[in-house]
């Protein structure tokens, strides 16, 4: 009898850590806390470069859990044919990349991706607690973020083990704005980047204010809209902020039928809210910066068009060029297309792209938006940024967002 008491208990608990762990995963979405490993090809130049160093983060331990806890999906998601045939791919890849090891643990972020989409594609979630955990983080993440931009420095202390890095105004190559002649420190919360930190609220915005499942809980779903969007313009990201005034513009345009005025009113607000955060100015040689690093991209793609360099492997082959810019240049191209397409090479770039088009065509059944949304949202601040593909954090929000998009279509 004891025994059976015991049993019933360990199952119990056994399926509420296994009922936790995917709102778990949404709370540490934005944290960055992790072990990287430093090797000798980590370093360009003598500079430590963190592209370049493998890393064991917070949320991976969370990844591992929900492996542990869903066997049975994780057997089922090896056995899908078209993720074995996409590694064989990969595989040639890791053959004809100038940096393997990063290569090989760029293919590892790649199936962590894949189980994610997997794991959330399959499993049904309750977006009460969806919400309850992105909610809770956010708050957190407002309160770095207004510290930071007030104190022009890092918190530290506890937050540390969520992420957030050491920095202040005086760091090198630390992003700032000069509004009406006084430098600013742009806000990083826990994020490598401002302009991550604004992407990745822009998706999860987006996500939530298009879909319908988050309408019943009116009051969690506005208050986490509200502080995204606080997010998102504290950022100074002119253009995570142009796209989130595109994704609104299109979103009320759809249902301005129901209130003509309150469509012309929010978008207007919207606006006149915006120009505020279009007026700091910041780093001035930013389009030089970013204009060389496309010239450089296109050149690594002519000489590696079929394989690429492989993945992961972009910053290390872009260290060849000599470039104007030496503190800026150990990052990569500024544009997620051009960026993938130098990594893998233009056969299975297109192939891929082919791929994506006629697997979101077939499962997208067209009952919301919300893809398109989405779409406009990561295609726009694609074209600018490198951070969908190249940072934790809004690399996996990719894979939820989705998996949970596609799913309740």
């Amino acid at each position: 009898m004891e025994r059976f008491i015991k049993k019933k208990k360990n199952n119990l608990i056994f399926s509420k850590i296994k009922f936790f762990i995917p709102y778990l995963f949404v709370f540490l979405l934005p944290t960055q806390l992790g072990r990287h490993f430093f090797f000798s090809f980590s370093y360009l130049n003598g500079l430590r470069v963190d592209y370049l160093a493998p890393t064991i983060y917070l949320i991976d331990i969370v990844f591992i859990l929900m492996i542990f806890f869903n066997l049975n999906l994780f057997f089922s998601f090896l056995k899908e044919k078209k993720i074995i045939f996409f590694f064989l791919i990969l595989s040639l890849n890791l053959f004809f990349s100038q940096l393997k090891p990063i290569t090989f643990y760029s293919i590892l972020k790649v199936f962590q991706f894949l189980f994610v989409f997997y794991f959330f594609y399959k499993t049904k979630i309750d977006y009460f607690f969806v919400l309850i955990s992105f909610l809770s983080i956010t708050i957190i993440e407002l309160f770095l973020a207004l510290y930071q931009l007030n104190f022009g420095k890092s918190f530290d202390g506890i937050f540390y083990f969520l992420g957030e890095r050491h920095f202040n105004l005086s760091t090198p190559g630390i992003a700032k704005i000069s509004f009406f002649g006084k430098e600013i420190l742009r806000p990083y919360g826990t994020f490598s980047h401002p302009n991550s930190l604004a992407g990745f609220y822009l998706l999860f915005y987006t996500f939530i204010l298009s879909t319908k499942n988050f309408s019943q809980f009116f009051l969690l779903k506005n208050l986490c809209l509200f502080l995204s969007s606080f997010l998102i313009f504290f950022s100074f990201s002119k253009v995570a902020i142009f796209a989130f005034l595109m994704v609104n513009f299109f979103y009320f345009l759809k249902i301005k039928k129901d209130c003509l005025l309150c469509f012309f009113a929010k978008v207007v607000s919207f606006f006149i809210l915006s120009l505020i955060f279009f007026i700091p100015a910041g780093d001035r040689l930013s389009f030089l910066k970013r204009i060389e690093l496309l010239n450089q991209s296109l050149k690594i793609i002519v000489k590696s068009p079929f394989f690429g360099v492989g993945l992961g492997a972009y910053v290390y082959s872009q260290s060849k060029f000599v470039s104007f810019y030496p503190l800026f240049f150990n990052q990569p191209v500024h544009n997620i297309f051009l960026l993938l397409a130098s990594e893998i090479g233009l056969p299975f770039f297109l192939g891929l792209a082919f791929f994506l088009f006629n697997f979101f065509k077939k499962n997208y059944k067209k009952k919301s938006n919300t893809f398109y949304y989405l779409i406009i949202a990561i295609f726009f601040t694609g074209f600018f940024d490198h951070y969908w593909l190249t940072l934790k954090q809004n690399f996996l929000v990719l894979a939820f967002i989705f998996a949970e998009t596609l799913k309740r279509s």
